[in-house]
Formats: structure tokens, sequence, C-alpha cells
């Protein structure tokens, strides 16, 4: 039977009510004669009891008092409400907690008719949070609060939210599990490569590649291969610090970076890396040219215990390059030449004529304007040897060049071959900025583009155009200038197309090398640009379009 309150035990005074707050000055000012309980003048003792020792407290409490469970409860409980608060106050538990009544509605009835006390640790009560059903954890106690009567009065609930403090739990299970799944996935791993790494150094034996295994904090050669050994001069190097089986390996840097991957745990790799091999001493050391990577060796602990050398020997490849290179050198001198050639002849023998006729003249007067002609020939003569000269000449490191001085260089050349090709040529160049670059180089791709573009045409003459203009490498975000080379000849095919880039691919027969686009994709891709083309073979629109892209501080790789 619940407590009433009697006549000789209520406080008089709203006083009564002590201490300071939010909830102390709520309580005292609330209308509690609008519930169950009465107005605070008519509290019983016990009922003021439990709420000044509520208020005194950090610990959040609720009440909930009378038959209808009116609410009251203390700041500390105020977060648990959220933006339920204030309205929470003196509101009837059945009607309040109708979200959460489902999971605690018998829970509290039983305490109130039978005085049975409950304790819920982390238990999931879902609530009502900013107008969303959530699901909150909370440790919680229901207990009886008995009046002076020994009737049941109310019930206090003590509780707290641990809800972060669960989720996050959770969270760390979640991770711990996934955790211990990738671990267990990854010692499956290591094992199975432990398994397997004394397979694979049988077979790297057979390996294509040169192969040496290092070990410890002074990689000691454990293991070799035959094309290590070749590479080393067939050297007694196993069982011995690499520093002291290859010396000169030590001078050149390859300690350094075998101690940088030991620490580092970082693979290191190298493309046609410069190693010079001593054979025997007193003996000049020998160039060599390796691709190779450096990769660290790891235990099923993860610690690295040694490094894996793996690379190829490529000394040939960078030799048949190089004389791929000085062949291209040659026939673009062969070319150059002949256009050379070409271009001195007509005014050789318009001097050779004019200095005939000046010896046969009837007069000083007629005599010196054969005189005149021939010196302006020869002035053509001496541009023509002064933009050769300028053209051939290489320099060392980058320099500023505009696109007119180089494309003037290439021109002066072929005056003869475009004439003769009845070939017009067509300028616009709108580019002024000059480009850092190995001029010498640019000029010779600009030389083989004009060069194919005036064969293109040699058949019916037709039309050259020169265009710059300024542009942007989208891809990479450099402004530089793009350099077109047009022409209106025969156009190339698909197929001829997809091979155009090939080393010794060629539709010129035997006049022909097939490396003059070849090694001027190089020299653009060196100089960070791109060398793009477009052709057609339609009626009446044939033509190839080449579009050479430099960007404006570009540097030599």
């Amino acid at each position: 039977m619940l407590e009433q309150p009697r006549p000789g035990s209520v406080t008089t005074s709203p006083a009564a009510v002590v201490g300071q707050g939010e909830m102390a000055d709520r309580i005292r000012a609330y209308r509690w004669g609008s519930t169950g309980i009465g107005a605070i003048s008519t509290w019983s003792e016990t009922l003021l009891a439990m709420v000044n020792m509520m208020l005194s407290t950090r610990h959040p409490i609720l009440l909930l008092w009378g038959p209808d469970m009116v609410l009251i409860y203390n700041d500390a409980f105020r977060p648990i409400l959220t933006d339920r608060h204030p309205e929470a106050l003196g509101s009837f538990g059945r009607d309040f907690w109708t979200d959460v009544w489902p999971v605690v509605g018998e829970q509290l009835e039983g305490v109130l008719r039978d005085g049975k006390d409950v304790f819920f640790e982390s238990a999931l009560v879902p609530i009502l949070r900013s107008g969303i059903v959530e699901d909150a954890y909370f440790n919680y106690s229901y207990s009886p609060v008995y009046g002076g009567n020994g009737s049941i009065a109310g019930i206090i609930t003590i509780c707290q939210d641990v809800t972060a403090t669960i989720v996050a739990g959770k969270e760390r299970t979640l991770a711990q599990e996934e955790l211990s799944l990738r671990q267990q996935e990854l010692d499956k791993t290591l094992r199975a490569l432990r398994a397997e790494r004394a397979r694979l150094l049988s077979v790297v034996q057979q390996a294509p590649v040169f192969f040496a295994l290092l070990e410890g904090p002074q990689h000691v050669i454990s293991m070799v291969n035959p094309l290590y050994m070749k590479l080393v001069g067939n050297r007694d190097v196993l069982g011995k610090p690499v520093a002291e089986a290859l010396p000169e390996a030590a001078r050149q840097g390859s300690v350094a970076l075998l101690d940088q991957v030991v620490s580092s745990g970082v693979p290191v790799t190298g493309q046609d890396a410069r190693f010079d091999v001593t054979w025997e001493d007193g003996r000049t050391p020998e160039e060599r040219y390796v691709n190779f990577v450096y990769q660290p060796l790891r235990e099923e602990d993860n610690t690295v215990s040694g490094i894996i050398v793996m690379g190829v020997d490529v000394t040939e490849n960078k030799r048949t390059h190089a004389a791929l290179l000085q062949s291209e050198k040659l026939a673009a001198v062969g070319r150059l030449a002949a256009s050379i050639a070409h271009e001195i002849n007509n005014p050789l023998e318009a001097v050779t004529n004019l200095l005939y006729l000046a010896r046969t003249a009837d007069s000083m007067d007629q005599a010196q304007g054969y005189l005149d002609i021939a010196e302006h020939e020869l002035k053509r003569m001496a541009a023509i040897t002064t933009q050769t000269l300028a053209f051939n000449k290489q320099s060392t490191k980058p320099r500023p060049v505009t696109i007119d001085e180089l494309l003037d260089s290439v021109i002066m050349i072929y005056q003869s071959r475009l004439r003769n090709a009845s070939v017009t040529l067509i300028e616009r160049l709108r580019s002024m900025r000059p480009v850092l670059c190995l001029d010498g180089e640019i000029r010779q791709v600009l030389n083989n583009l004009v060069s194919n573009a005036i064969d293109a045409m040699q058949a019916g003459g037709g039309q050259l155009w020169l265009r710059s203009r300024d542009a942007t490498n989208w891809q990479t975000g450099e402004t530089g200038i793009v350099i077109t080379v047009a022409d209106t000849g025969t156009g190339i095919s698909r197929e001829v197309i997809a091979r155009i880039f090939e080393p010794f691919f060629t539709t010129k027969g035997t006049s022909g090398t097939g490396l003059g686009l070849w090694v001027s994709n190089g020299i653009v891709a060196r100089h960070h640009g791109y060398l793009r083309v477009r052709s057609s073979q339609r009626q009446g629109r044939t033509g190839t379009v080449f579009a050479l892209f430099l960007p404006c501080d570009s540097k030599r790789a």
C-alpha cells in the first residue's frame, strides 16, 4: 500500500526543498498540486528527505513517486533525458516513458507492488532521443522507498548511461577480431612464404637473372646463382660481407643502399645503374649497367633478416641502344648533308656562271653588276653555312631557345627541297615563349618531322604548315608550347601509325633506317614532353599532323 501524506508529518514551507542548481529551482517552482503527490507544503517527510538527498548528490537519480510514478530528478539525470528535459519533470511514468515502458514498465510496477528491487548492468534500453529511438545502455537499479508507515511510497532509480562505453567496447572487440583475422591470414602467408623460400632459392639458380642472398647487418653473401658470379667475375664471394668481397661496390655506394633497405624495410630499385666491376687487382674496372632490386627478406616476426638481390645485366642492351642512336645520328647527318648540298649547289652554280659573265663582260659596269649578284649568292651560301653550324652545335646543358630560332635553322636547310617538291610553306608561329631544352636534340626532332612531311608530298606537291602556340599538359599541369608540323601528303594508315614509333620500322624501303621517329620520341620523352600523330587518307582530305609538346622548363632526364 502506498504511503499517503499525514497532516502531522508534512513540511509547511516550500523552503523545505533545499539545495542549489537548476533542478532545485525547478522543483520548488513546479505546480505539484496538479499531480497526484500534491503541493510541496503537503509532502511527507519521506518524500522531502528523498528529494533533498537526490538534489545533494552528483549521481544521476530519478524518483518515481506515488501510484502515478510522478517523475522527479536531479541535475545529474538531465543529460539522460536530452531534449525531453524539462517536460519530464512532474510527468506520469506510464505516459512519459512510452518508448521504454515495454522494457521497464513491468519491472517498475513489480517494485511498487511487491517491493522487490531490480538491478541491471549494461542493459539495452531503446530510448527516444531528439525524436529518434536509439539503442542505449544503462547500469540501473529500481529500489522501493518506504514511508513512515512501512508502505511503499515510490521508487528510487539510480542509473548511469554507459552507451558510449558499451559502443566503444563493441567497436574495440570488432576491431580486435578483425585484427586477429588479419594477423591469422598474415601468419598463414608468412608460413607459406617460409615453406616456399627454399624452393624459390632453388629456382633462382636457373633463373635468367642474377641473384644473391645477403644476410645480417654486414650483408654476408650466403647464396648466389651463376649469373651473379658472372657479373662479379667469378670471385670467391660466398660467406663474406659485401664490403669485403666486393670493395668496389662499397666505394660506389652499394653498401649504403643495402643499409638503407635493412633500416627502412623498403625495397630499392635501379634502372640502367652503372656498376664498375674490378675483375682483379691492377686491372682496369669494366663499366657495366644493371637493372636491379634490393628486396628486404622478412621473417615471421616481420623483422628484416637479409636482402634478396635480383637483377639483369643490361650492358649489351645499353651498348646496342647507343649504337642505334649513333646510327640515327649518322643517318640524320646524311640527310642534312644531302639537303645542304641541294641548297648550296644552286647559288654555287650561279656564282660560277656570274664570274664567267663578269670576265667576258663588255664593260666594267656590266661586270660590276654580275659581281654584285654573285656577292648576293655568296651571302646566301654563308647564311646556310651559319644555320647549319648552329643546327649541329649541341649544347651540353639545356638552354632557353625560342621556337622561331629552332624552326628557322630547320627551314633554311630545306628551301631547295621545298621548292623542288612544289611544297608551299605556311607558318603561324604564335608563341614567343622560350623553352629550356637541349636545342640540338630538338632541332634533330624537327628536322626529322619536316623531312618526313616533304617526303610525303614529293609526288604531287602540297602545303607544309608549321604552327606554334602556348599550351598546357593537362595530365601534369605543366605549361609549355605545342609545335605542329602538318602536311597535305598521302597520309598514313592506322596499321602504320600503330607501329610508327617502333625501332627499325620503316615504310621507305632501303632508303629509311626506321630509327628517326623512335629516336625523336625518346628525345621528346627525355624533355618530359610528348609527340602525337594523327593522319587521314580520305579522298580530298589526306595529310598528317604531328604535335610536339615541350614544357617551358623542361630538363633532359
